[in-house]
């Protein structure tokens, strides 16, 4: 439980550690250090130096636009917890983090940190996923952003290029209201071993107009449950349509064994929390 020798050195701004990345191809940037720091010390991860951009006051904003609401990479969970107006306006977000882990790793845990390591389990990606999420990176080519679509190449493997700092995490402020996160945890380390998050927009006759589901732990990678939207949008939220939708949505992502549970097991998980999800968003009025 020792890692293996490395460098430190706290960047002083975003370019700083930009150009350190650019330098050794072997650093690794370190935000809240709730994933690196435990792969580092079984010696999974062994960086030539660790960039630590904790502080860097850019990062570590939120603002809200006329259109958007951008998170700072480095904003802590605790600190997403304590803005009300993140509560207010993307509620999904605050109920989503509420639940991740503990207070302790929720103290020091970050949005950027998540996003970047990609653990196929996140609870957030189920979130950026079904919001449609937007990542703002920067890097010796400038600046660019990637859509949720792009961002998850495998587990742990996302569009980020080494010489990239993730900025922040961009979301509309024209999402659907209707808005929920539910997930089925791993009893001993409350991972999702499934989690949804479902946005609806649902019209006075009580028809779907918009749905947007994101699905995470069950399958070997964060999903998108857009059958499951298709089959929604336009039919009134009912048992039949529901039902339909949870087998569809299911099917959309892909699922392997594993030493604890069965592929077919994961995909009735996936189908039985995206049910739990459209219920609970359906009782929000």
């Amino acid at each position: 439980m020792i890692p293996s020798a490395f460098k430190y050195q706290r960047a002083a701004s975003i370019d700083q550690a930009i150009a350190t990345l650019a330098s050794d191809p072997e650093a690794k940037l370190l935000l809240g250090g709730h994933s690196l720091i435990p792969l580092m010390k079984l010696r999974l991860a062994r960086p030539s130096q660790v960039v630590d951009v904790s502080s860097i006051p850019e990062l570590r904003t939120t603002q809200f636009e006329a259109d958007s609401i951008r998170v700072g990479a480095g904003v802590r969970y605790h600190e997403i917890l304590a803005d009300g107006r993140l509560d207010d306006l993307m509620p999904l977000l605050s109920q989503t983090v509420a639940v991740i882990a503990d207070p302790q790793v929720r103290h020091r845990g970050t949005i950027g940190g998540s996003a970047a390591h990609a653990d196929p389990t996140s609870d957030l990606a189920a979130v950026f996923l079904a919001a449609d999420a937007r990542f703002v990176v920067r890097g010796t080519q400038g600046e660019r952003i990637i859509p949720a679509a792009d961002w998850y190449l495998a587990p742990l493997v996302t569009a980020l290029s080494n010489d990239e700092v993730l900025v922040a995490v961009e979301f509309s402020r024209a999402l659907p209201l209707r808005q929920a996160y539910v997930k089925f945890a791993h009893p001993a380390s409350g991972y999702a071993l499934a989690g949804v998050a479902a946005l609806l927009e649902v019209s006075q006759d009580g028809r779907v107009t918009r749905a947007q589901i994101g699905v995470t732990g069950a399958g070997v990678m964060p999903f998108r449950a857009r059958e499951a939207e298709a089959i929604l949008e336009g039919q009134p939220l009912d048992v039949a349509h529901v039902g339909q939708a949870c087998e569809a949505g299911a099917a959309s992502g892909e699922y392997a064994d594993d030493a604890q549970y069965s592929a077919a097991y994961r995909k009735n998980l996936a189908r039985v929390m995206i049910g739990r999800a459209l219920e609970k968003v359906a009782a929000d009025k």
